[in-house]
């Protein structure tokens, strides 16, 4: 008598382990098994996953106050020219006019001043000679204040003898000094470039001075412990040290050296920005006076811009946090 034969089909069904709900998973773990198991699903890589969230996530807050303060520094100056066109003029020949044009001029009126100048071929050449008188006082007056900040800083002593005599000499009038400029070295580069100097040194002294006496004591008797030289603890230091007051003080004394040299020119000078401003002023031409303050605004941005680059190169050492320490 033969034995009932067993169906393979069953069989197969009694050896394949129920998967998830009852239904037939082939084990080793194939994909879509003999029975029509479910497929799992691909597996996507970390990289792809990355840029999936990133693509989804929506922009950041800071982002987002980025976008609002450049398009705030484009809007705001945009419409403060435009009310200013169209709000000024002359009120004894024009209706609906709220600022009389002879007192602040108008944009289009300092554009044509402007160009007034190129045509006269005045205007670069007044740009050259004060931007010229005041990189010349500003590398005078930075070398001397910063040499004399890190001497009398270093030495206590030193110090003590000579601090009443730079606060002394800090507190006199610069305007009281331009007479005497012009009579030393006359109505030209000289005075200017005597009047400009004189303010960038006292700004970059003190910030040197109070940053090489800022140094940490520790460091430097460290360095004395190796027995190293004074010019060595100088050098490794208490410059670097002071490098981010030096740099701050550079900055602030910018727009001051750039306003000495403008100074020197309106009392005194035949050529530059401030004497364009000042002959504007005396045949009471407002749009001469604006423009050359634009002028002003636009070389003194430049020259912060630079002043900005040589920080970052200088302090590329330091913390971000630290560089930025300060800045104004």
């Amino acid at each position: 008598m033969n034995p009932t034969p067993v169906s393979t089909t069953a069989g197969a069904q009694a050896a394949v382990p129920a998967g998830p709900q009852g239904v037939g998973v082939p084990s080793g773990g194939a994909q879509g098994g003999v029975l029509g198991g479910p497929v799992p699903a691909t597996a996507t890589s970390p990289d792809e996953q990355s840029s999936t969230t990133a693509s989804r996530r929506p922009r950041r807050p800071r982002d987002i106050k980025r976008l609002i303060v450049l398009i705030a520094r484009v809007v705001l100056p945009l419409g403060a020219l435009a009310f200013w066109e169209f709000a000024s003029g002359d009120p004894a020949t024009e209706s609906g006019v709220l600022i009389d044009s002879f007192y602040v001029s108008k944009p289009s009126e300092i554009w044509s001043a402007l160009t007034g100048w190129v045509d006269e071929g005045v205007l670069w050449d007044s740009i050259q000679a004060t931007v010229i008188a005041t990189v010349y006082g500003f590398a005078l007056g930075a070398v001397l204040g910063v040499l004399v900040g890190i001497v009398l800083g270093s030495s206590p002593m030193l110090g003590a003898i000579f601090q009443p005599f730079i606060v002394a000499l800090n507190s006199v009038p610069r305007l009281a000094l331009v007479p005497l400029f012009i009579l030393w070295f006359g109505f030209g580069l000289g005075s200017k470039v005597a009047l400009v100097s004189l303010i960038v040194f006292f700004l970059v002294f003190y910030s040197t001075f109070e940053g090489v006496r800022d140094v940490e004591q520790r460091l430097i008797d460290v360095l004395k412990v190796m027995n190293a030289s004074r010019l060595t603890v100088q050098l490794k230091v208490r410059i670097p040290s002071a490098g981010t007051w030096i740099i701050q003080g550079l900055r602030v004394s910018v727009p001051y050296a750039l306003v000495a040299a403008v100074t020197a020119e309106i009392i005194g000078a035949n050529t530059g920005i401030g004497y364009l401003i000042q002959r504007s002023a005396g045949n009471f031409y407002t749009a001469g006076v604006f423009a050359g303050i634009a002028v002003l605004v636009v070389v003194s941005t430049i020259i912060n811009g630079l002043v900005t680059l040589l920080e970052k190169r200088l302090l590329r050492w330091k913390p971000r946090n630290l560089t930025n320490a300060g800045a104004p």
